[in-house]
């Protein structure tokens, strides 16, 4: 896959398999940045530019299916994202910048 924007710090846009398509990161929720709602919350431009800076500097950006549903009611795909072959995920996690959750 390639990048085309990092939306937020747990939604990244990609070029995959030659069709552009949103994807939400599996298991893990970071703070608002672009809610209509809730607007911008503590941390959430920290996760949105620590994702930012993952997907945008890598060379190679992979995405991982899990078992279950392929994409949320919105038509985004839901995935475990890498970048150079880190889970982008696991590491927003272990800077304290998103927390373990299932909201699809």
């Amino acid at each position: 896959a390639t990048l085309i924007k990092a939306i937020d710090g747990d939604t990244v846009k990609l070029m995959y398999k030659g069709q552009p398509m949103t994807f939400r990161q599996l298991l893990v929720d970071t703070p608002e940045t672009k809610h209509p709602k809730k607007g911008v919350e503590k941390y959430g431009p920290e996760a949105s530019a620590f994702t930012k800076k993952m997907v945008e500097n890598a060379k190679k950006i992979e995405v991982e299916f899990d078992k279950g549903q392929r994409t949320d009611k919105y038509g985004r795909g839901l995935a475990y994202i890498y970048a150079d072959g880190k889970m982008v995920n696991e590491a927003l996690v272990r800077q304290g910048l998103a927390k373990v959750a299932y909201v699809y």
